[in-house]
């Protein structure tokens, strides 16, 4: 009676310290100053947006902004989901025997006999005096019963007989040690527990029975603990609630069924048990909750019931539940709840939603939850649902957070300036070849087609860069309509289709170049009109599949978020790898940039050989100085590829393994990392060409002297590879080269000497 009147008082002062918990913060969330969303100072009366709560910046004058943050009941999830070795709690003891036992093998600290991994099956004779704990893990105790356990003196306060490969354990067996306050038989393999184990006199108060392969629990099991405060079953077999089973257990107070393979809980399957206030249901194959399941544990304070396999909550749910305050739902499948299934737990503090299928909930499904301080879902957007809540998590998704689309001011600057560069370089290039004189037509259209495909990407850049001045301070208000807009939709549009036709095009100038160089004498010139069509055809294809998410006929396939599932309309789909539409998008990031990357790698690599081969018997210093320009380029252009495509490619498959991205690096991936190419391919294919520095001497200097220059006239052999580099020929013309055709060794003589003749 005593045992249970302290329980009773304990449970009471528990109640009462998370009553003076939620006090705390009642100044917060009952005021009436505050508009929906915000939240009071304590001594003032500045509002706080809900965003701007626990983000470690104090916004109120007192700080009160940065209190009470820290959520007890999360804490706790974490902590008691893996218990601590308990032979660790006697760490710290005296480490001088207190006992008087000789017996070989068994180490003695203070109070305390540690016989492990020693072989026994039967228990040694232990000393007849006072034993606080006895420790036989590692053992092969296979059958375990009273005359297993006839020499432990009847004093012991906790037995510990893990890993000991018991496979049952026989009526009677714990009779005589009824002094026992914990046992664990843990990692053993039982499939029965047995009726009739425990002395009506025993004083045991934790059972720790788990990852055995327990099937079934007899009616009587546990029918003389009426002390028992903590029963661990983790980790088992077990397919059913055994309601009779549970029903002798008056006491306890933390009951562990995680990680079994029980498929329903149903109406009435826990008996009357007042003084449970913890109950474990994580890791089963929870698929149906019926009504008024948990009715008969009216003073639970905290259900658990993550990964299982739900995909509803329908009212009544948590009938009779009005004193529970933690209630943990993560890792779901839910889809649907019912308006009215959290109205019978009002007192609820913390609700863990993360992982689940839900997109959209409406405001009312929480309304009812008025002392609710922290909630957790998978987005911070759905904070929208739950703006009467202290505490929203998460802040943000390492791009976009509650108060900003882009929260980090350095991505903030860094959208300017890419921006800035993409649309300037982009501009020049699509400007100087359209006004300036060209000798090669060909590769000007490739060129002038590639900048305008990075124009778009700076674009962009700059539309996401005004919608994030434009929601400064305020974005999660009007997150959803945004990432549901026309403009994001077009945003979407504009970077898969950069992103698209960019690899593609620069694909083309890499085969037109490579077979220049590799190809010199034997490649014919395309016609203008046949690389016209060729780059209508890559524009139309890189149109189709930035089009495709866009269209109705495919929006079972890719939903209605393919590009709005983050705040910068990226289809890249690094946190959600396997979201609607994530096969396009893994063939789009990986296959096909991984494929061009090769192939442009490979082709820059043959010609830079190419063009050192040519080199070997160059007389001029000039002339090898020049390749080793060229060459050089070749290997700057390789590296700004890998720099743009490989980090994309080996994080996109990292995601798909399963692996967590840090938010902040996603973020930097979307805004610097994916539109380095556009900003840096007018430096690399025209603007630091030995062609393009010619013609802006040539203008500037016609625009300073007024007088019209001689111009150098290339013939149109040249356009195969001196211009396609933007290099001019140094010594004799290509007319000469072509003049020796005598034998197989002038060919390849005059294929040298092309090579040759060339410079930066």
């Amino acid at each position: 009676m005593f045992t249970l009147a302290t329980q009773f008082l304990s449970f009471v002062f528990l109640c009462g310290r998370m009553d003076e918990a939620v006090s705390e913060y009642v100044v917060f969330k009952n005021s009436k100053v505050c508009t929906d969303g915000y939240f009071q100072c304590a001594n003032d009366t500045l509002c706080v947006e809900q965003g701007k709560i626990c983000n470690s910046v104090e916004d109120c004058k007192d700080g009160s902004d940065e209190r009470n943050c820290e959520d007890v009941h999360d804490n706790n999830y974490f902590d008691q989901m893996v218990r601590k070795n308990p032979s660790a709690e006697h760490d710290d003891d005296d480490q001088n025997c207190a006992l008087s036992f000789n017996g070989t093998g068994c180490l003695c600290r203070s109070r305390g006999l540690y016989c492990r991994n020693l072989n026994l099956d039967v228990a040694p004779d232990i000393p007849d005096e006072e034993i606080d704990i006895l420790d036989f893990t590692g053992n092969n105790f296979t059958s375990l019963s009273s005359r297993t356990l006839e020499t432990l003196p009847n004093t012991v306060k906790k037995l510990i007989l893990k890993h000991c490969n018991i496979k049952e354990v026989l009526s009677g067996t714990f009779y005589k040690t009824y002094t026992l306050s914990q046992i664990y038989l843990d990692n053993n393999q039982l499939k029965v527990f047995p009726s009739d184990l425990f002395n009506p006199e025993n004083a045991l108060r934790d059972l720790i029975v788990s990852y055995n392969e327990i099937e079934i629990i007899e009616e009587n099991a546990f029918v003389n603990l009426k002390y028992l405060i903590e029963l661990d079953l983790r980790g088992n077999k077990i397919t059913d609630i055994n309601l009779r089973a549970f029903e002798p257990l008056k006491s306890l107070s933390t009951l562990y069924l995680q990680n079994n393979l029980i498929k329903y809980v149903l109406s009435g399957s826990f008996p009357r048990m007042s003084f449970l206030t913890t109950l474990w249901l994580t890791e089963n194959r929870i698929k149906l909750i019926e009504a008024e399941a948990f009715e008969n544990l009216d003073y639970l304070m905290s259900l658990h019931l993550s990964d299982n396999r739900l995909t509803e909550l329908r009212n009544g749910t948590f009938l009779n539940l009005d004193k529970l305050q933690s209630l943990s739902l993560n890792d779901n499948f839910i889809k649907s709840m019912e308006l009215g299934v959290f109205t019978d737990v009002p007192n609820l503090t913390s609700l863990k939603l993360e992982n689940n299928k839900f997109r959209i909930l409406d405001k009312k499904l929480l309304q009812p939850l008025n002392k609710l301080e922290n909630i957790y879902f998978d987005s911070f957007e759905m904070c929208t649902a739950a703006t009467h809540v202290r505490n929203c998590f998460p802040k943000g998704d390492g791009i976009s957070s509650q108060d900003h689309l882009l929260d980090n001011i350095i991505l903030r600057s860094c959208v300017w300036i890419m921006g800035a560069i993409g649309c300037t370089g982009n501009l020049i290039v699509l400007l100087g070849r359209l006004l300036g004189p060209s000798n090669n037509i060909v590769h000007s259209l490739y060129l002038r087609n590639l900048a305008f495909s990075d124009l778009l990407m700076g674009v962009y850049l700059f539309t996401i860069a005004s919608v994030d001045q434009e929601y400064r301070g305020h974005y999660l208000r009007h997150q959803y309509k945004w990432r549901h807009s026309f403009l994001c939709n077009i945003c979407g549009f504009l970077s898969t289709l950069s992103c698209e036709s960019s690899v593609l095009i620069l694909s083309l100038v890499t085969w037109d170049r490579f077979i220049s160089v590799t190809q010199p004498l034997a490649r014919k010139q395309p016609s203008p009109r046949t690389a016209a069509l060729t780059l209508l055809v890559l524009w139309m294809a890189a149109a189709l599949v930035a089009l495709a998410p866009l269209s109705n006929f495919a929006s079972s396939y890719f939903g209605d978020e393919f590009y709005g599932s983050n705040g910068v309309c990226l289809s890249l789909h690094i946190h959600e790898p396997y979201a609607m539409g994530w096969e396009y998008s893994a063939t789009m990031f990986i296959l096909v940039n991984a494929f061009a990357l090769v192939f442009i790698s490979y082709a820059y690599v043959r010609m830079i050989n190419e063009i050192k081969a040519s080199g070997v018997a160059c007389r001029s210093t000039r002339q090898s100085e020049e390749r080793d320009k060229v060459a050089q380029r070749f290997g700057i252009i390789v590296l700004t590829d890998s720099l743009c495509w490989v980090p994309i490619i080996i994080v996109k498959l990292v995601a798909l393994f399963g692996v967590a991205i840090p938010p902040d690096l996603y973020a930097w991936l979307a805004i610097f990392v994916l539109p380095i190419n556009s900003a840096l391919n007018p430096i690399l294919y025209t603007l630091t060409t030995t062609v393009f520095k010619k013609q802006v001497r040539k203008l500037a200097n016609k625009c300073i002297s007024k007088r019209k220059r001689p111009e150098h006239v290339h013939s149109a052999s040249e356009s195969g590879f001196s211009l396609s580099f933007g290099v001019f020929p140094l010594g004799g013309s290509s007319r000469r080269i072509l003049s020796h055709r005598g034998t197989q060794s002038s060919i390849t003589a005059s294929k040298n000497s092309w090579k040759r003749s060339t410079a930066v």
